[in-house]
């Protein structure tokens, strides 16, 4: 820094004050509070709280909530996402101010401003912090937001007949521009001598009693205008003060007394400036660079580049995988055009600051510059013989986490990582971005999938013949386990599943599931299942395979109490509903990562961004390293203070997720989708169970048609409440989960429909279990949701159905099928869950179409919840073999087509195991 300045003459300092003001510059991001919030996102896009005090913060829309946000001081702290709102609805004023102070009568300009332009809409989207429901933030999203909160000043400024900058004025600080102080920065023209090419100015708003214009005046004149009035004093000062804190520059200012007169500087003290720049604005100080820069000048950087070891080798091989090892090369780069060595000869022998090269100015710190290139060359040196893990250079090319990194220096804004040539092509495939041929696919296949999971497809395995982990995270009901199918059946048809089959480890409910879809579309691909429950259980061996086959499906539970398991090398590992392993210090999560796997991809329905905790697990499966151990993860994220788009950049090539709502899927799905979700008696269930069927075996001998329905239909509806659960045929309250596989199964399915923060609808026959139901639901949604049933009164209902039907509103409502009549519209639900089955078509139909109706504009998920070697398993299976005259067949109910069966069809339909 200079010691010494020359003052400007007056017309130098009437030049700065008179010369048009520019928009903000740079705005840094306030320390965060990381306070847990509640903050989340509906499928609409809309934010939205459910705790007091913010419960009611966005009830009129999104810029309702910036506006109350960005101009409220809370006692409640905010969290990590609501504090990020607040932020971005206080730069969103500030932007508007910057236009209010230069042209306060172009009312629609300067309104505009209050919106983020394309790049800034792309750049919050990524910096958003994890959130529920954050996979419905997209740029047009944040675009309406912004253009609502436009909406919602533009309507107050128009009601009270004022200007936005009288508006901004009643918000009072920051955004009142009266009083703020302003420092300008402009090009010295006078310097002849090239030493004082900048001038230096601090002046204050001050709005003229004469005519009431603001006029800026020297920071000097606040002395003489404000003496006597220290409160006045004080709101000019105190912003200096508070900078002057954590900037040199300004405490010399200061303390020098010259910040109250025009200035010439360096460029070295420009240079200084610009850097401290951001703690002027944070301080409330206003910062203009006078036709100078849009942005700040560019910054001489070294640019260190990763390229794989062997370039010539990764291209011309199977490709880049995980073992595949980086090294770097070391040059210098200047507004994006690489330097040659005499150009940075030049740069750094000209000194520091601002210095004028080509023709313009560029900033630039010689001896920062200096150690940096001697640092990284000497890295890359001792590199040249070892390289480094691919994973790991991944992490340096986003500043990701940096353990066992220690021997390489630390990225910052002076470095640039780029990736070479080799490696961007091989992230080039990995994004999608340079295609890679695939497999053709088999006619009936071809025929089958629909194009995004043709795409599906293509991901998972581009992906991991790379050698990476994938995962498919694609909402419910868009067929994630086909396109892991058809992925395992490709890796058959290529060899690659004979000797080791590949391992998937599901859920205990989806494991005949995943047998009858592997039967269905890949007959050649034997899949066995690894569980006590299974006739023939496929037992692991490391020196002899069991019983030939393609691929093993286990449970999370048999996965951890196998062992053998750790000691083979699986040529795939697949995970289904892989948010089972997101607590990573779990048994569960850590034997699932003891598994060896070539190929490792991970099926979930459930958003996995969304929780930092849950992605670094996802992560250390799929692919070990790439975010570091979990100490130096967690010191990544609490570093992120401009938001999270390092860590979006570094898992997005290894995560592909679609939503039911996106425009270019729309034309592949069908309004409605049904899908059983089939569950398992727990061992209770199945000792009642069996008990009435052998209660009820003795009964079907009766001759007489109409004495034996009456025998028979009270023992089916004691045999629906036991496959409900135990506590419901015995009459009890004890309705714990654990005691149900249906009720396991329902807590499983709305867990994942709670994460995405949409609605369903459930209908049961019986309204003994309805509280029960609610109880259990409340608990997985976190808040109450509705009933319904025939002792609701009428007048009751509308108000129930207008509840459910706004987008904030609860989240779930159970209907008692009866109930369900005709007169309900409940189209907010995007799920419709059958807890228990109404044997006649036509009654669920009606019950469904409570929530698909014409004017729709989502896919409905239709749920019917189907406990496995049941009445339940045999009636479905039935209805769906006879689809087509099913609601004839079946019209009358249970009580016509019993009525017609012989003693031996009603054996076989009720009581074979």
């Amino acid at each position: 820094m200079q010691k010494h300045r020359e003052r400007l003459n007056a017309p130098q300092a009437h030049v700065i004050i008179k010369a048009a003001m520019q928009p903000e510059s740079h705005h840094a991001t306030p320390e965060r509070n990381r306070n847990t919030d509640d903050l989340h996102i509906l499928p609409s896009g809309a934010p939205a709280m459910a705790s007091p005090p913010f419960d009611r913060l966005f009830e009129a829309g999104a810029g309702q909530g910036l506006y109350a946000l960005a101009t409220s001081n809370w006692e409640t702290p905010l969290g990590t996402a609501a504090f990020f709102l607040k932020t971005m609805g206080r730069q969103a004023l500030t932007r508007m101010a910057h236009a209010a102070a230069e042209r306060p009568d172009e009312v629609d300009s300067v309104l505009d401003h209050l919106l983020p332009n394309a790049t800034e809409r792309v750049s919050l989207t990524e910096q958003f912090p994890p959130v529920p429901g954050g996979e419905y933030i997209t740029p047009t999203v944040i675009s309406r937001w912004f253009e609502d909160f436009r909406r919602l000043v533009k309507k107050e400024t128009g009601a009270r007949g004022i200007t936005p900058a009288a508006w901004l004025k009643a918000l009072g600080a920051p955004w009142d521009q009266i009083g703020k102080v302003f420092f300008h920065l402009a090009e010295n023209r006078d310097d002849s001598t090239g030493l004082r090419p900048f001038a230096f100015m601090a002046t204050f708003a001050h709005q003229s009693a004469a005519d009431n214009q603001i006029r800026h005046l020297p920071l000097s004149s606040a002395l003489k205008l404000h003496e006597g009035n220290h409160t006045a004093l004080l709101a000019v000062l105190q912003p200096l003060q508070e900078a002057a804190r954590e900037s040199r520059l300004l405490q010399n200012l200061l303390e020098s007394g010259k910040v109250y007169s025009p200035l010439a500087w360096s460029a070295s003290e420009a240079r200084d400036f610009l850097q401290d720049s951001p703690l002027y604005e944070r301080a409330g100080i206003m910062v203009r660079m006078v036709n100078l820069w849009k942005k700040a000048p560019p910054k001489l950087q070294v640019k260190v580049t990763a390229d794989t070891a062997d370039g010539e080798k990764a291209v011309h091989s199977s490709g880049l995988s995980i073992p595949a090892l980086l090294k770097f090369s070391v040059s210098a780069t200047l507004g994006g055009r690489d330097l040659t060595p005499e150009e940075l000869e030049e740069l750094l022998n000209n000194g520091d600051g601002l210095i004028r090269f080509k023709g313009e100015w560029v900033r630039v710190d010689a001896q920062k510059v200096k150690d940096l290139m001697e640092r990284w060359s000497r890295a890359a040196r001792m590199m040249s013989s070892l390289g480094i893990p691919l994973v790991q250079g991944l992490r340096l090319l986003v500043n990701g986490p940096a353990d066992r990194l220690a021997e390489l220096p630390e990225p910052d804004e002076d470095c640039l990582m780029e990736p070479g040539g080799n490696l961007r092509s091989i992230l080039d495939v990995l994004t999608g971005d340079s295609p890679v041929p695939v497999p053709e696919l088999p006619t009936h296949l071809a025929r089958i999938l629909r194009p995004y999971q043709k795409e599906g497809f293509s991901f998972l395995y581009r992906t991991t013949e790379k050698g990476f982990g994938a995962c498919l995270a694609d909402d419910m009901g868009l067929g994630k386990t086909l396109q892991a199918i058809v992925w395992l059946d490709t890796l058959r048809r290529q060899g690659k599943l004979e000797t080791v089959p590949a391992l998937i480890v599901a859920p205990a409910s989806l494991l005949g599931n995943w047998k009858e879809e592997a039967e269905r579309f890949a007959p050649e691909l034997v899949l066995r299942i690894m569980h006590p429950s299974a006739p023939d259980s496929w037992q692991p061996s490391p020196t002899r395979m069991d019983t030939p086959c393609h691929a093993v499906i286990t449970t999370y539970g048999m996965a951890v109490r196998t062992p053998a398991l750790e000691d083979l090398h699986f040529p795939a590992i697949v995970l289904d509903e892989a948010q089972a392993v997101k607590n990573a210090s779990s048994a569960r999560s850590r034997a699932i990562r003891a598994l060896h796997g070539e190929r490792r991809i991970a099926l979930s329905g459930t958003p996995v961004e969304n929780t930092l905790n849950e992605i670094w697990s996802l992560m250390e499966f799929l692919n070990p390293g790439l975010l570091g151990n979990r100490k130096s993860f967690e010191k990544f994220t609490r570093s992120l203070e401009r938001g999270y788009a390092p860590l979006r950049r570094l898992i997005r090539p290894f995560i592909l997720r679609r939503m039911k709502t996106d425009p270019a899927l729309l034309p592949d799905l069908p309004d409605k989708t049904e899908i059983p979700a089939y569950c398992q008696l727990t061992p209770e269930q199945a000792a009642l169970y069996h008990h009435q069927i052998e209660t009820l075996h003795a009964m079907l001998d009766e001759p007489d048609p109409a004495k034996r329905l009456m025998l028979v239909l009270p023992v089916l509806a004691r045999l629906k409440q036991i496959c409900n659960h135990p506590a419901q045929f015995q009459g009890t309250d004890d309705y714990l989960p654990e005691r149900s596989g249906k009720f396991l199964r329902l807590q499983e399915l709305c867990s994942s429909i709670a994460a995405r923060q949409e609605k369903a609808i459930l209908f049961t026959q019986f309204r003994s279990v309805i509280p029960h139901l609610h109880d259990l639901l409340s608990r997985v949604f976190g808040r109450p949701g509705l009933t319904l049933h025939g002792g609701t009164p009428i007048p009751e209902r509308q108000n129930i159905v207008s509840s459910f039907q706004k987008e904030s509103g609860p989240p779930f409502c159970i209907l008692s099928l009866k109930a369900a009549g005709t007169g309900l519209t409940l189209t907010q639900a995007s799920h419709v869950i059958h807890v228990d089955r109404w044997w006649n078509p036509a009654v669920e139909n009606q019950a469904t179409d409570r929530a698909y109706r014409i004017g729709q504009h989502r896919n409905v998920l239709v749920h019917r919840l189907i406990c496995r070697g049941t009445i339940e398993d045999r009636i479905d299976a039935m209805l769906t073999e006879k689809r087509r005259m099913a609601d004839d067949l079946f019209s009358g109910g249970p009580e016509q087509w019993l009525m017609n069966m012989s003693p031996e069809e009603l054996k076989k339909l009720l009581c074979q195991s």
